[in-house]
């Protein structure tokens, strides 16, 4: 008996004819499963989130002769697939998390990573938590920041400490659509953030381990080098950022290259790439070998276990694992004699990459990584052909001029794959990005991991002067390129941060591009015109106020500037409220202006006033437009005016207010899952 297809499914006939494009979109597939799970109001249960994978697996063994229903039994199959790895990452992680403030706490932790960058406040996660007085159980880890002059010297990883602290639940997003910190930091197993009150106790010192000695390593290279190229050189060969100022860090991102800083699929790539090119030279030198065996997967072999030591030294983190997965599949093609770098294999490793981690799929490391991949190989494929019959028999000077093409071409591809996550995450656009990594990345490629790797080999035999030599004469001209960018009129671009929605747009819209053959590829241009207008549209939805959950930060932006009442705390939200609103640092009032005797006002955009009555208060508040009184009392003010208490605020996160005077809370859109407070606080123990 012959299926009957359905009407609709048989309008995919079409993509029957590109069935070797299919596997092409697994990974797709599996992201739109985590993010399905991440958009849920409240947590699956696990069966629910099982279930699905196996049904559609088994429909399409039954009915995959069928091509048009195959289709889209293989996406329902992949998006279930990517549901369930995210539930079950979830199930793996099971920290809880704080939720509500804890007063001053004695507490005994033991220290899993202390980072002191210079000029800035030093922050530890810690674990092994011992203490809390009796309250609900802590999480399984917590992140703390210390004053400067509670610390002789940064505490090193193991030690044992005692201290007194108050802790506080993960920050989540700070506005509507922008990315949520808390969950990013409870995939990190960390479940409260806090300060500490009073210097801290040292308990027992380091039990050695690689956190140690990678801390040990760092702090060598440190003193063995001037500053700030030791700090660098520890960020670039160990992943430790903690003695690279921050002035460093600016001049990076507005050059656009801070990329370089974060270990990725360019340094392990690269460091792989010395090790296979420097062993085959060598055993390609020894005619007994190269001839006998097959010394280029040798090579290969040994690029890989390398590879692997890199990862484990830079601290196994999640964009290291993504680089060695996508690196070691490259370099196992050479062993299985294939085609080393296709778009299959780039799927097969973000298909690995976001089972494995799929958290990463809303960090913008994997998206920019993959991006500018994906856009680069498919590029390649398209051009193979004509560019092997441009090179064939020509001189040096074709030869060169295509090479110096070839970079051109990668970097401006790169730039633009990337410009819409670097928008939708940082809401910054390096003008000159694209001219900084045409001279950044070659230094990078053939100076400096060259000499990283160089000085990793002669280190053990106290041979490494010359390689640090080297290295830092790497590092000072990537500098020296970033000092003189940063001046430049608009170095980095501040621009209005892109939804969710546009940035889904833009990816499907490249995907099609890239992916699709013939004229399915043009199918991508109206998804990217769809996703600019879409941009464009919500940058004119500018909130009139925002507002943090404890009142203490309170700004409106107003002629091109973001206006903030003092405190202005915690100034990294305000900052961030300006960085995702597309405007210059923020500007925080002096008190003497705007406030008097615990009220402070300030002017919105659209002529009308903000009002807010602190608890110190000696006078009821005017019933401007919008009134915030954090005092117990509340106020009778005309219909007109919108009046905010601190009970409004309180559990808000972050309160937006439009012009129209809709109000919008941060907590409220997250729903009830394992990474909010408001998910443990039904739970939460009720005081006697």
């Amino acid at each position: 008996m012959k299926f009957a297809l359905n009407p609709a499914v048989a309008l995919l006939d079409p993509l029957v004819g590109m069935r070797d494009r299919w596997f092409l979109w697994l990974p797709v597939g599996i992201g739109a499963g985590i993010a399905l799970y991440f958009a849920l109001p409240v947590e699956p249960s696990p069966l629910a989130s099982a279930l699905p994978a196996l049904v559609f697996g088994a429909a399409y063994v039954g009915l995959r002769r069928h091509k048009g229903l195959a289709v889209v039994l293989l996406a329902l199959l992949a998006l279930s697939l990517g549901f369930g790895a995210a539930k079950w990452r979830a199930e793996r992680v099971g920290t809880s998390v704080l939720a509500q403030r804890l007063a001053p706490l004695e507490l005994e932790a033991r220290v899993h990573e202390m980072e002191a960058r210079p000029g800035e406040r030093p922050r530890a996660v810690l674990g092994d938590i011992l203490g809390g007085d009796g309250h609900a159980p802590l999480p399984r880890r917590i992140r703390v920041t210390f004053d400067p002059d509670m610390l002789a010297a940064p505490f090193p990883p193991g030690a044992r400490i005692r201290f007194t602290g108050i802790l506080l639940p993960p920050p989540g997003p700070v506005m509507p659509g922008a990315p949520d910190y808390g969950r990013n930091l409870w995939f990190d197993g960390i479940g409260a953030v806090g300060y500490a009150t009073a210097a801290p106790q040292l308990l027992a010192g380091s039990a050695g381990g690689l956190d140690a000695w990678r801390q040990r390593a760092a702090d060598g290279l440190v003193l063995a080098m001037p500053a700030p190229e030791g700090g660098i050189a520890a960020a670039l060969m160990l992943g430790l950022r903690g003695a690279v100022p921050e002035a460093v860090e600016a001049r990076w991102r507005a050059a656009g290259i801070s990329h370089i800083l974060s270990i990725s699929g360019l340094h392990i790539g690269l460091a792989a790439g010395v090790i296979l090119f420097s062993l085959r030279l060598l055993l390609a030198a020894v005619p007994f070998l190269s001839l006998r065996f097959p010394v280029k997967k040798w090579a290969a072999a040994a690029a890989i276990l390398s590879a692997g030591a890199y990862m484990v030294v830079a601290g196994m983190d999640v964009p290291a694992q993504r680089s060695f997965i996508m690196t070691g599949i490259v370099l196992f093609a050479v062993l299985v004699d294939r085609l080393a770098i296709t778009l299959r294999l780039v799927a097969i490793a973000a298909a690995i990459v976001l089972l494995i981690e799929p958290e990463s799929l809303t960090a913008p490391g994997f998206g920019m990584s993959f991006a500018s991949v994906t856009a680069l190989v498919a590029a390649y494929e398209a051009a193979r052909t004509r560019v092997a019959s441009w090179r064939a028999g020509g001189g040096w000077l074709r030869r060169g001029l295509l090479a110096l093409g070839g970079i051109l071409a990668s970097s401006v591809i790169a730039t633009l794959a990337t410009a819409p996550f670097a928008i939708a995450h940082f809401g910054r656009l390096s003008v000159y990005g694209l001219a900084a990594n045409l001279l950044a990345i070659p230094v990078t490629g053939f100076v400096i991991m060259p000499a990283a790797v160089a000085t990793a080999v002669l280190a053990p035999l106290g041979l490494e002067a010359p390689a640090l030599a080297v290295l830092g004469f790497g590092i000072r001209l990537v500098d020296d390129l970033a000092i003189a960018i940063e001046p430049l009129p608009g170095a980095a671009m501040a621009v209005p941060a892109m939804g969710q929605g546009a940035l889904l747009l833009f990816v499907l819209g490249g995907l099609c591009l890239c992916l699709w053959r013939g004229g399915f590829r043009l199918s991508g241009l109206p998804l990217i015109a769809a996703g600019f207008a879409l941009w464009l549209a919500g940058t004119m939805q500018t909130p009139l106020l925002l507002i943090h959950g404890e009142g203490r930060a309170v700004a409106a932006p107003v002629g091109g500037r973001l206006l903030a009442l003092p405190p202005a705390s915690p100034r990294f939200v305000v900052e961030q409220w300006a960085e995702r609103l597309g405007l210059p640092a923020p500007d925080i009032l002096p008190a003497r202006d705007v406030c008097r005797r615990g009220i402070c006002t300030l002017k919105l955009g659209t002529g009308g006033e903000v009002t807010v009555a602190s608890s110190r208060a000696t006078e009821a508040p005017a019933c401007t437009a919008v009134v915030i009184q954090l005092k117990d009392e509340a106020l009778d003010c005309p219909a007109n005016s919108l009046v905010l208490t601190g009970n409004d605020l309180a559990g808000s996160g972050v309160l937006t207010v439009a012009v129209d005077g809709e109000t919008r809370s941060v907590e409220a859109g997250r729903g009830l899952r394992p990474w909010t407070p408001a998910y443990w606080a039904r739970s939460a123990p009720t005081a006697q």
